[in-house]
């Protein structure tokens, strides 16, 4: 009997740990729990690659604002993956950062085509997280990897008409009582960009004014230099085209 009850216990110990894996809905409860109070926020994203351009951004519940600085200043508002109006002629980049902490977690992982039934234990780097929508040897599919603590966003993958992008939150830092991320790695093809974030303010970044359509300065504007172009030919948020 002792024999028996020890090989159950072996067996049992040695249960694959993706066996005990939360589903999509616990891991975007978790992720409300954690991030929800954070409403809004303001940050200033430069590019190691392109000093002397900047962009500062202002989120909130799913609106956001631009003002890219390079000399010049060039201004736009809108919403998820829509650009409602902009000061440039052309069209206006959309950013890496809107698709970290989305509004409904579990809806927007399930519109990018996340499934949310495949999750994993696994490493994000030196780091253990959790791994949502695609086996870990699987690196095209969509998926989203969290902090296996607090489920902050470490990478975001997902289909668009210029194949997959993958959109990686790196070096994580405490400010304002979140965690949130210094450095933002984007690949699209055979394309790496990366950019660095200074967080500005956490919460009151929510005036109606900042992303009102019709308080959009309308005087035309220069395109700002690359990385401007670049994010808006290479760059896409899940669904928008």
């Amino acid at each position: 009997m002792k024999i028996i009850c020890s090989l159950l216990l072996v067996c049992l110990t040695a249960l694959p740990s993706f066996a005990f894996m939360p589903d999509g809905e616990e891991l975007a409860a978790s992720l409300r729990k954690n991030y929800g109070p954070m409403r809004s926020w303001q940050a200033k994203m430069t590019f190691p690659d392109q000093p002397g351009v900047s962009v500062v951004l202002w989120y909130s519940s799913g609106r956001w604002r631009q003002e890219w600085q390079a000399g010049d200043k060039a201004v736009a508002v809108g919403s998820l993956g829509s650009v409602a109006r902009a000061c440039t002629a052309s069209s206006f980049p959309l950013l890496p950062l809107f698709v970290w902490m989305v509004p409904d977690p579990l809806e927007a992982w399930q519109a990018w085509g996340v499934d949310e039934t495949v999750g994993n234990f696994g490493f994000c780097g030196d780091q253990p997280c959790l791994m949502l929508g695609a086996d870990p040897m699987d690196q095209s599919a969509p998926a989203v990897h969290l902090n296996n603590e607090d489920y902050a966003p470490l990478l975001v993958r997902y289909g668009s008409e210029l194949g997959p992008i993958t959109v990686e939150f790196l070096d994580y830092k405490a400010y304002a009582g979140y965690r949130v991320p210094q450095k933002v790695l984007v690949r699209t093809g055979a394309s790496e960009f990366e950019c660095a974030v200074e967080w500005l303010r956490i919460n009151g970044a929510d005036s109606e004014e900042l992303y009102a359509v019709d308080a959009l300065d309308p005087t035309p504007c220069a395109e700002p230099p690359q990385p401007f172009g670049f994010l808006r030919e290479s760059f896409r948020y899940p669904g928008a085209r």
